[in-house]
């Protein structure tokens, strides 16, 4: 499946968002491989847990499961939105790496572990999809690869200025895998470096990094996930065909659909309704359709473990499916900070109270800027999905920037005009209507 062109109308996704969070949370390896930049790793290797000796793996993956939830439900509401919880989750792994007291217990509750217990979780999920990591490069073959390919990459990128502790680096390197990348954060070609990663990385599916350049940004933290996948049972391409669609406006619309009678697990739960769509070796995606007239992103997570669960242990039955095609491209990069807020972590982001990064430097430091890309494509012979999480640390500034008073003239109001020496009032004006 080679990158496609859009062809399907914004809202297709509706039926398939909450099933992002199941497929794109099974995104992740760590393979800190890159292009040829100027890339340096710590000396300590790579230290890799199995699932069965990270007693936390469950706590971590139910905490990402419910802030895939919180990032769909801190999204805009027009339009599709593909998220990685995944993704977000490693990003914030490394930075819990350096963090300390009241901070690094918020992120902590956030990420459904604590200490080497949370470091030792994430480690053994990525460790277990290493089987499936290959060349990101070939997501723009015409086919996609017979078997599942899961190919994710973390980066630590350090400006030149920054002073940042050995110990640090260390972490990321047994724990994530993780690249250092040194650079001049202040400047658009020392950001250029960064987004050749992300495009190395995401087989070009994304293709610059969303960090804005800063003279005190001081580090990046950087997550890339790609994956690619055959369904198991493939879709006739020639049985794909417009399809009514309702969008959440209530307008009806066709759009390219994919048709297949099939035998798959199925479950419902409160008016929802869920279908379990296998990949071959290893992989599936859930696809849930809520009640009409609700909007998929209000899902909670009770309902969500419990749809899961009824799929887990649901007897396949002959469904005939239909179901939008879809490519979403990513067209603007999210901002993370509203939903990491809503997840308990808008301390990250305080400038006058900074969060306690001091396992990071001896610098203050806060987290200046969180954004996250994703895409997704989904069509008969399976579906690509790439994402890019960024986390940028930023040292605190001389001049410390004032929030403005807002003052907004939007009701009827007085209007004097005075002298203003001795205060005389020339004109007064109530303005009940401005219009003119």
């Amino acid at each position: 499946m080679a990158p496609q062109t859009s062809r399907v109308r914004t809202g297709a996704a509706v039926a398939a968002a909450a099933a992002v969070v199941g497929l794109v949370a099974a995104c992740a390896t760590g393979v800190p491989a890159g292009p040829d930049l100027p890339l340096a790793t710590s000396d300590a290797a790579r230290h890799v847990v199995a699932v069965s000796e990270a007693d936390a793996t469950p706590d971590v993956v139910g905490a990402t499961e419910e802030l895939g939830l919180t990032m769909l439900d801190a999204a805009p509401r027009e339009g599709n939105v593909v998220v990685s919880p995944a993704s977000a989750v490693v990003a914030l792994s490394m930075l819990a790496e350096g963090a300390r007291g009241e901070t690094a217990a918020s992120l902590d509750a956030a990420l459904g572990a604590s200490g080497q217990d949370r470091t030792d979780a994430v480690n053994a999920l990525l460790a277990a999809l290493q089987t499936y990591d290959g060349d990101p490069a070939l997501v723009q073959k015409d086919e996609l690869p017979k078997t599942p390919l899961v190919h994710v990459a973390n980066q630590v990128v350090l400006d030149d200025q920054a002073q940042v502790h050995d110990t640090y680096l260390e972490a990321l390197a047994t724990g994530y895998g993780a690249g250092v990348l040194h650079t001049d954060l202040g400047t658009a070609s020392g950001i250029a470096p960064l987004s050749a990663w992300v495009r190395f990385h995401t087989g070009g599916l994304i293709e610059k990094s969303a960090i804005e350049p800063d003279t005190d940004l001081r580090l990046v933290l950087q997550n890339a996930a790609l994956f690619a996948a055959r369904w198991e049972a493939p879709f006739d391409e020639g049985e794909t065909r417009p399809s009514p669609f309702v969008l959440p406006t209530g307008e009806g619309v066709d759009v390219e659909s994919l048709s297949l009678t099939e035998s798959w697990a199925y479950a419902e739960h409160d008016g929802w309704r869920g279908l379990r769509l296998p990949y071959v070796d290893g992989f599936h995606a859930d696809v849930v359709l809520p009640p009409e007239g609700t909007d998929p992103a209000t899902i909670t997570p009770t309902r969500t473990a419990a749809l899961r669960e009824a799929l887990d242990s649901a007897a396949p039955q002959r469904v005939a499916l239909t179901m939008p095609t879809l490519d979403i491209p990513v067209e603007r990069a999210t901002d993370l900070r509203p939903a990491l807020a809503a997840a308990g972590l808008g301390g990250l982001f305080d400038r006058v109270d900074p969060p306690d990064l001091g396992g990071i430097s001896d610098e203050d430091l806060y987290v200046s800027q969180a954004k996250q890309q994703a895409m997704l494509q989904v069509d008969a012979e399976g579906t690509v999905a790439a994402a890019v999480t960024e986390l940028g640390a930023q040292a605190m500034s001389s001049e410390v920037e004032v929030v403005p008073l807002t003052f907004r003239v939007d009701r009827p109001y007085l209007f004097s005009v005075s002298h203003t020496e001795t205060g005389w009032p020339l004109f007064t004006a109530a303005i009940r209507d401005p219009r003119h």
